[in-house]
């Protein structure tokens, strides 16, 4: 399979101006640069439309809420954005959480969970159930529909969706649904996509090293936490429909491939799409290529169903 043209000569740009990686540098450096990279390539005005955007918290934990241009009652989505628990935030991913609140005509909370390794694991944890548990004492102001809550993320959003997921229906009050886009779920075990994708293709299969670090310490025994490493966990047959998405050209491509099988195999309703020719994170990168634009509509769509 040959690389998008998109995304190809978006890594080409990149090497041509030396680009450091992702995860060079101090946290403070990464971030820096993620903010610098995001704000100064987006365009609002071609933020999809929502009827409105709010600034909230629950307790301490700040978060974003999208309201659709549509009568309820509609679904409630929670958002986890990526960044290798280590960056990223609500505000830099808004024009995702907009696309999702518009295409989904579902209100959409996106979560500024405490980032590693200042608040290393299981701080994240803790405040995506911190989130849902807002979201359903908030829901007649939301979707206004508590049988329609679906959770949503990104590469280590994914994670988080995934693993608040889990720890809800452990607690008797399952979700409705899941998108997990490019998810990172085992930190144990090293799939063949780590080797052949390695480097060159924006995220590397020596980032995921280096998120651990950050987040868990790095320690084999946290990682085979569930809560570190959901795909670990014994009742993943307690997880709703889920649709997962993996790119060919990231080295995390196989672990989400695995999961869903997993998931399968516990009897969860389960979608999975490879999109062979796309990087890691495409969801949040559609405007890099018409695939991942193409990529992000189908998704979203097959989320919808899910939800109901």
């Amino acid at each position: 399979m040959t690389l998008d043209s998109g995304f190809a000569g978006f890594l080409g740009m990149l090497r041509s101006i030396g680009a450091p990686g992702s995860f060079d540098g101090a946290p403070d450096e990464m971030r820096a640069r993620m903010t610098h990279a995001i704000e100064s390539g987006w365009d609002p005005a071609a933020f999809a439309p929502v009827a409105s955007a709010e600034d909230v918290t629950a307790g301490s934990l700040p978060l974003k809420v999208f309201r659709p241009k549509a009568d309820g009652p509609v679904p409630t989505v929670l958002y986890f954005h990526p960044g290798g628990f280590t960056m990223g935030s609500a505000h830099l991913t808004q024009d995702v959480a907009r696309r999702l609140c518009h295409e989904l005509s579902a209100v959409v909370v996106s979560v500024d969970h405490r980032l590693a390794p200042e608040h290393p694991f299981p701080a994240a944890v803790e405040d995506g159930t911190a989130a849902l548990d807002w979201v359903r004492s908030e829901i007649g102001r939301l979707g206004d529909d508590p049988g329609r809550i679906g959770l949503a993320g990104e590469s280590s959003g994914a994670n988080l969706a995934a693993v608040t997921a889990l720890l809800a229906a452990r607690g008797g009050d399952p979700v409705r649904a899941l998108l997990l886009a490019s998810p990172v779920t085992d930190f144990t075990v090293s799939y063949p996509s780590m080797a052949e994708n390695a480097t060159g293709y924006f995220f590397q299969a020596a980032d995921r090293d280096v998120v651990g670090d950050l987040y868990f310490g790095g320690d084999p025994e946290t990682a085979r936490d569930p809560r570190v490493s959901p795909a670990l966990a014994g009742d993943l047959g307690a997880l709703p429909p889920t649709v997962v998405a993996v790119a060919g050209f990231d080295p995390l491509r196989d672990d989400g491939v695995v999961f869903a099988a997993r998931l399968l195999q516990a009897g969860v309703p389960t979608t999975l799409r490879v999109y062979a020719d796309l990087i890691h994170p495409f969801f949040g990168m559609p405007a890099v290529s018409p695939g991942a634009d193409r990529a992000v509509t189908e998704l979203t769509a097959l989320f919808a169903a899910a939800l109901g």
